[in-house]
């Protein structure tokens, strides 16, 4: 009689390891399929040069879905590149653009939606820019572009 029971318990025992490795399996078949986040800021249109004292127009869109909003969208800028990929975790404080319009800063803004900024350059050279949103505690970020400020 032992030795059915410890034939039972070792069958029992094969049956549960083999749910836990199939159940492994499609964790990981899962992982691999992970959809990107809905989350994105995208530049629209943007100026590729602008004389000094004249306004560029910039477009940019951010995608989410129906249910966010934004407190904060802007479009960051500076001198010098900051071509890194910026992550989620990324704050404007951490990136070294020292420049941005103040227009969407305040109130809330449904999402998705499509944001202009008109921004005057003073300076000539070569100005470094990206799109940014603040959405919950994310910080999303466009990827950088440049234009040409002359004379």
């Amino acid at each position: 009689m032992k030795p059915k029971i410890l034939y039972y318990i070792f069958i029992g025992i094969a049956v549960f390891l083999l749910l836990v490795y199939i159940n492994y399996l499609n964790a990981q078949v899962a992982l691999k399929e992970t959809r990107p986040s809905q989350l994105s800021v995208e530049l629209i249109s943007y100026p590729e040069s602008v004389t000094i004292g004249g306004k560029g127009s910039f477009f940019w869109h951010v995608q989410s879905s129906p249910d966010l909003s934004t407190s904060f969208s802007t479009i960051y800028w500076g001198y010098q590149s900051s071509p890194s990929a910026l992550t989620k975790m990324d704050s404007p404080q951490a990136v070294g653009y020292p420049y941005s319009q103040p227009d969407y800063t305040n109130g809330r803004y449904r999402l998705p939606s499509d944001f202009e900024l008109g921004i005057r350059f003073d300076k000539p050279g070569l100005v470094f820019f990206r799109a940014y949103a603040k959405v919950g505690s994310g910080h999303l970020w466009s990827e950088e572009r440049s234009l040409e400020v002359v004379k």
